[in-house]
């Protein structure tokens, strides 16, 4: 029903052109989305996919995210829009948990347990970017930044976080195809590259805005239905290897 109600909006509107009707079609499947599955985030969404004991720990372990200067999107839920007019902020170096559209800084998160064989748990936080550019170009070029060398449409990154048997607490933050340093402690705040949007771990916040943990929107990825109907330039994390190996080097 969903699909065929798409189809026959995107029908009504081909006189435009085929890429303004995908657009229009394409956004109308993720509006009817949340429509079908009620709010796009519930209250106790954690909790009804995880269970009370491991949604705590979701919110325990999810970052506090820093943002480089002169980058101008935040992570937002790809359900609600995947424009790069609802994801751009201020550059302040301020305290920031909505975009300029009024939108919320959504992580969406993944957990894969293995602790019932004595391994550990495994806590993903994927961040959707509606546009990757090269470093800040997209803020200081606006349109003219899609003609940019390393310019593409829709940007997955994340970071996962590993809680062994032992008590150690370790976190790798994908970058650039891989994971940088690969496994090493967690330190509580994720650094987000202007433009691709690459992860590392860091200490401290510098004179950056910031997305403080508690101000993080976190949607539980297992329930969500039909995420075939979404259509990605860049692989989507529930098609990424790592999502069902969270060992896997792949990111």
């Amino acid at each position: 029903m969903l699909l065929l109600v798409a189809l026959l909006f995107a029908g009504l509107a081909y006189g435009i052109t085929r890429a303004d009707t995908w657009r229009f079609g394409e956004n109308l499947i993720h509006s009817i989305t949340c429509a079908v599955g009620g709010e796009c985030t519930e209250p106790d969404g954690l909790e009804r996919a995880y269970g009370e004991q491991t949604a705590s720990l979701v919110r325990r372990y999810s970052p506090n995210v820093v943002y480089e200067r002169r980058s101008a999107e935040l992570p937002i839920d790809f359900r609600r829009c995947r424009k790069l007019e609802c994801s751009n902020g201020p550059d302040r170096a301020a305290e920031i948990n909505r975009t300029s559209a009024g939108l919320p800084v959504t992580a969406f998160t993944r957990v894969v347990d293995h602790r019932s064989a004595d391994g550990s748990l495994y806590i993903q936080y994927w961040f959707y970017y509606p546009e990757s550019f090269t470093g800040a170009i997209g803020r200081l070029l606006g349109p003219f930044a899609h003609d940019w060398p390393g310019y593409h449409k829709d940007d997955w990154e994340g970071l996962q976080v590993r809680l062994a048997p032992g008590g150690r607490v370790l976190a790798r933050a994908t970058a650039h195809g891989g994971y940088g340093a690969g496994w090493s402690d967690w330190t509580g705040w994720y650094r987000v590259s202007g433009g691709s949007h690459a992860g590392q771990l860091v200490r401290r916040p510098g004179d950056e805005r910031t997305t403080r943990s508690p101000g993080l929107e976190l949607v539980p990825l297992e329930p969500l239905r039909d995420t075939d109907l979404q259509r990605f330039v860049v692989t989507p994390p529930w098609r990424k290897a790592v999502y069902t190996d969270p060992e896997s080097a792949s990111s």
